[in-house]
């Protein structure tokens, strides 16, 4: 049967919010004309476009999926390349060509980004993929050394060293029957001639959920190939995906994973348990589109495949008076989601640790850079630093972020510093919103500042001055966004920041102007 690795919470402390880093008083945000750099906008054309994983969610697989589906940021977080203060930080994208591209930002915004393969082989999707949801690739390098860990999504792994080289894997299994699973990899660590990998998989029906495990594989003696040591150990339950995950090294010898996400442990209104949960069936496409009015052709994907998830995404539901059978939107508060918790995984043992609870709170922003989440408090974002012993704390907010972006429909990624100066609010296409909102201490200013961008306007004069054989696809500062990130300069407070944004087509960038006038 399937080992499973209870938590425990001994030491597990509830978030406090500091209230002197709330600004009771703020005005909210004023239109900005220079708050973007003009001469800080960057498009990379992709040669090989990249994959879109969210078309494959087309199947009436019920909120939880169309939840992992929808919040996948297909811009992938590979952490940090170099340890000195000027180090890259790198992210991957899965190419349609089965090549798996590292992504390095400089942390200066005047320097170029680097796009480079890091298959030197493509990895091909099994000829007979596992069952169940299939969320799309994945790829995850262990923090210890450059070795990354490869899925097409289909329920196989292959291990890509620094030199490009590929070797594969046995698949994992799953559950007492000992299938395989589709699986997303989320982390992973490395040791000589063993890994361990943090993976999650959703289960639909009556026992819907997303449940997290943890796989150990050991290299060959030969070196050319990689084998599980035993069936994958599940480690957790939750009702959406990992917020976060990192893996830090613990005050004993081994490794642990730290994973921030909304588990079932505790959650004060249970699933019902006899019953399944309500399928997105195909005449709720019909329904849903008098519910939610004309999405607009300019926003609403045009594959008929991608429609129903998009729907159930942008549906804005989160009135306690509206009815129960309107369709809601996986963002807003349900009352089957579960409590947001910190756990602290063993790499190398069954020692599964929750050591922070966030009962109050949902996630709110993708924090990039160090041990940062971002959730909601009222109409705030809380930038929460998750410390060495697992234990999570207030350290800046985002003024009236939250409330900011519930009021973006088309709204697919919100994205913050961890200094709480800079967020953006990035839609399913074209278009995204800059925030500024300096830190409230000693002199808070009264309002934040914001500013749009427009791909098109601002990428795509950059592509007409292209050979059309060099712009793959003309449309792409149209197609929809796969991924995005928000990646702040320098610690200083400052504020200066570049904008990552990810199409089927292009990569493109945008600098933000610091607090102060440059």
């Amino acid at each position: 049967g399937t080992r499973v690795a209870s938590p425990t919470s001994a030491e597990m402390t509830e978030l406090a919010v500091d209230r002197s880093l709330l600004d009771a008083n703020f005005g909210g945000y004023r239109l900005a004309r220079d708050l973007l750099i003009e001469d800080r906008t960057e498009a990379h054309v992709l040669d090989t476009p990249a994959m879109d994983s969210s078309a494959a969610m087309g199947k009436t697989l019920g909120r939880i999926a169309h939840l992992a589906a929808s919040r996948r940021n297909q811009l992938f977080d590979l952490g940090i390349q170099r340890l000195d203060p000027g180090h890259d930080d790198c992210f991957a994208f899965a190419s349609e060509g089965g090549v798996f591209h590292a992504v390095d930002v400089p942390r200066s915004i005047d320097e170029p980004i680097k796009v480079s393969p890091i298959n030197s082989i493509p990895i091909v999707a099994p000829e007979d993929p596992a069952e169940g949801p299939r969320m799309g690739p994945s790829i995850a390098r262990a923090a210890n050394s450059n070795t990354f860990a490869l899925s097409t999504g289909g329920g196989d792994l292959s291990v890509a060293s620094e030199d490009g080289t590929v070797r594969g894997c046995e698949p994992p299994t799953f559950g007492e029957d000992g299938g395989r699973r589709p699986f997303v990899i989320e982390s992973v660590t490395h040791r000589p001639g063993s890994m361990a990998l943090l993976v999650w998989v959703v289960s639909t029906g009556a026992g819907a959920a997303v449940e997290l495990f943890r796989v150990t594989v050991e290299e060959s003696a030969d070196s050319k190939s990689w084998t599980p040591t035993g069936g994958a150990v599940k480690v957790a339950e939750g009702t959406s995906p990992p917020l976060w995950c990192k893996v830090a090294t613990s005050s004993s010898v081994d490794e642990v994973f730290v994973v921030a996400m909304e588990t079932v442990e505790g959650r004060s209104v249970k699933a019902k348990s006899g019953e399944p949960v309500k399928e997105w069936l195909p005449q709720d496409d019909e329904e849903a589109e008098e519910w939610i009015g004309n999405p607009g052709s300019a926003i609403a994907p045009s594959d008929g495949m991608g429609m129903a998830a998009w729907k159930a995404f942008n549906a804005e539901g989160d009135s306690e008076d509206e009815d129960d059978d309107a369709p809601r939107n996986p963002f807003d508060t349900d009352l089957e989601d579960g409590p947001l918790q910190v756990l602290m995984v063993s790499a190398w043992s069954d020692e599964v640790r929750t050591t922070a609870h966030m009962p109050r709170n949902k996630p709110c922003a993708i924090v990039h850079g160090g041990a940062h989440i971002g959730v909601s408090h009222g109409v705030h974002c809380l930038t929460v630093s998750v410390e060495a012993d697992g234990a999570a704390r207030h350290v800046s907010t985002n003024q009236a972020l939250s409330y900011v972006a519930k009021g973006k429909p088309n709204r697919k990624f919100v994205l913050a510093t961890p200094d709480g100066t800079c967020a953006a609010v990035v839609e399913t296409k074209r278009t995204s919103f800059v925030y500024r909102t300096p830190a409230p201490a000693p002199n808070p200013p009264k309002s934040g500042l914001h500013q749009i961008f427009d791909l098109t306007e601002k990428v795509g004069s950059k592509l007409r001055g292209l050979p059309a054989g060099d712009v793959a696809h003309q449309n792409s500062t149209e197609a929809p966004v796969l991924g995005a990130r928000l990646v702040c300069e320098s610690d200083d407070g400052k504020g200066r920041a570049r904008l990552v944004i990810l199409t089927k087509g292009l990569i493109a960038t945008q600098g933000v102007r610091a607090i102060t006038k440059e």
